[in-house]
């Protein structure tokens, strides 16, 4: 098969560009609107607060990072990255009055989800660059037809949506991970040594991004072997491939040294795959406390190929790609094209890393999802150009039904996460209500938080925060002004309804924050993941966040019997 022209195929130069910055244009605003959802909470997102109190080192010239026990596993220059992004982010937000005034260490003790905001965009800015990345790599293979489809397909993919609206590093792996396949393409069929060196730096970014980068090696090797014209050892084992993984080494090592140099943090490193794998080396008895992740069901080790395949790539995408996809990995090693089998190579090794961890998180399925969209578009044109016994407009007006028949699923999903993204969270608005409600030095007590406190909403400034434990009778003698309860179909905010009712007369219901309508049993959530925002069945809530109620608190003498009020039905 011979390689397409891209300025002989259907869809003329002009015609491209400026289809491909509608497409830009498509991609920037889902990936835009609504950034700031959730805040000012800070843990709207799980992680993305440890993420943005960790530029404080950075910022206080601290270079030479020392994870905590709880870090998100994310290289130092991820960090120095969001820091030195935050700096520019800040002074832009201050001008524009949108940010109090200050350097970074004082508006991250004042207003951290001001920075925060700044490190979202950031992720926004990589979403939108990724579809730009992967037009400008499918269109060297594979065409300007291919191209346009492959940018659609990831532009309206919700689960990249939602992951550009997250300070996470998944979106910016992604984006180096579609621009080292994109630089290794051209090695496989000639290497060359300024290719060399621009592919073995771009996949030390996308290592210094996340460290999942160093699977991009694989199919690095891959293309070595395939333009080598050596014989022998010297094809299997080309000089090239040693000079790109020392760039790429070289590159990771110097931007997040600490990784490398610092003991007691690289013992942490060495450790992540011992607890995302524990299944496979511990009785599957042990509690997920043990390494420090929530009590929730464990399925088999084997569970989690079928979840990314049902759950992460079926949401991600929408059922109809979801279907052409092993079709579409299939085709990629018959195809001839460097790119698709490089692509292919790289998203099978990715799942085949993810899928045995019993932390199955669909965002570990968001840096292959640009190499999911190329393969998808390419698959897509080569069956309709096999039409060629009609005429050439009906293989057009084929390819743009097609095209609306794979995005209308995902891009309905997109428009209303961002719609939900852009009303304010349970917790804020409860946050709101203590700051209007309650008094400097009054006691709050918090509910219904497991594992972590993703589920409680912040407390104003100079009140005591209490936290009951139900499991230790310690509610029944509580002393607080305001008992806040939280619940939710997740494992991260379960009440204890039973312990609020027999609290009888003394508790008063004073402020009930539902997000759900009639229909909450719709909602589809990821069940390991404490995002309070539904994967789908969106109609059936009002507003991201757990179930909240707020209760007045007498002292224990004031109890007189059990109120049957306080018990809600619990939403599924």
């Amino acid at each position: 098969m011979n390689r397409t022209n891209p300025s002989g195929t259907a869809v003329g130069p002009w015609r491209y560009e400026i289809a491909a910055l509608l497409i830009l244009v498509v991609a920037a605003l889902l990936r835009f609107w609504g950034l700031d959802g959730g805040l000012p909470h800070l843990m709207t997102r799980p992680d993305e607060e440890l993420i943005v109190l960790q530029t404080r080192l950075p910022a206080m010239g601290n270079f030479y990072l020392e994870w905590p026990g709880q870090h998100p596993g994310i290289p130092s220059a991820y960090i120095y990255l969001l820091w030195a992004w935050g700096e520019i982010g800040l002074r832009l937000l201050q001008l524009v009055g949108q940010a109090p005034a200050g350097d970074y260490l004082t508006v991250l003790n004042e207003a951290p989800d001001r920075l925060l905001l700044t490190e979202r965009f950031f992720s926004a800015c990589a979403g939108t660059a990724t579809v730009a990345v992967l037009m400008w790599a499918t269109r060297r293979e594979f065409g300007n037809r291919a191209a346009l489809l492959a940018g659609l397909i990831l532009a309206t993919s919700v689960f990249h949506v939602r992951d550009s609206h997250s300070a996470k590093s998944d979106v910016a792996l992604g984006l180096f991970a579609i621009l080292s396949l994109g630089l290794l393409a051209p090695l496989a069929r000639r290497l060359n040594r300024r290719g060399v060196y621009m592919a073995g730096l771009s996949i030390g970014m996308a290592m210094a991004m996340k460290l999942p980068g160093v699977l991009l090696l694989l199919p690095a090797w891959l293309a070595c072997i395939q333009g080598s014209r050596g014989q022998g050892l010297r094809r299997i084992f080309p000089a090239e491939i040693f000079l790109l993984t020392a760039v790429a080494g070289l590159f990771f090592v110097i931007t997040s040294p600490d990784l490398i140099l610092n003991q007691e943090t690289l013992n942490k490193i060495l450790q992540i795959p011992a607890l995302a794998f524990s299944q496979m080396v511990t009785p599957s008895e042990a509690p997920l406390v043990e390494a420090g992740l929530p009590e929730v069901a464990r399925p088999s080790a084997w569970r989690g190929f079928l979840y990314h395949y049902e759950f992460s790539l079926r949401y991600a995408l929408g059922l109809p790609l979801l279907v052409l996809l092993p079709v579409a990995l299939l085709w990629a090693f018959f195809s001839r094209r460097p790119l698709a089998t490089l692509g292919a190579i790289f998203f099978i090794v990715s799942y085949l890393v993810f899928a045995p961890s019993h932390v199955m998180l669909s965002r570990y399925m968001t840096p292959v999802l640009p190499v999911a969209a190329l393969l998808l578009a390419g698959v897509s044109i080569a069956c309709v150009d096999r039409l060629r016994f009609l005429p050439s407009w009906s293989r057009v007006l084929a390819l743009l039904l097609l095209s609306v028949f794979f995005i209308r699923e995902p891009l309905a999903a997109s428009v209303r996460f961002d719609q939900l993204m852009s009303v304010p969270d349970t917790r804020v608005s409860a946050q709101k209500w203590l700051v209007t409600n309650t008094f400097v030095g009054d006691r709050v007590a918090l509910s219904g938080a497991t594992g972590w406190f993703w589920g409680d909403p912040q407390v104003p400034p100079g009140r005591v925060i209490v936290r009951p434990a139900f499991e230790s009778g310690g509610l029944s003698s509580l002393a607080a002004d305001y008992l806040v309860v939280h619940d939710h179909p997740l494992f991260s905010s379960t009440a204890d309804w039973e312990a609020v009712a027999a609290l009888g007369d003394r508790v008063q219901l004073v402020e009930e924050i539902n997000p759900f309508r009639d229909n909450a049993e719709e909602a589809i959530y990821e069940q390991q993941d404490a995002f309070y925002f539904p994967t789908r069945g969106y109609q059936a809530v009002r507003a991201p966040g757990p179930l909240i109620r707020i209760y007045t608190i007498g002292p224990p003498e004031a109890s007189s019997g059990s109120s049957g009020s306080t018990k809600p039905g619990r939403a599924r």
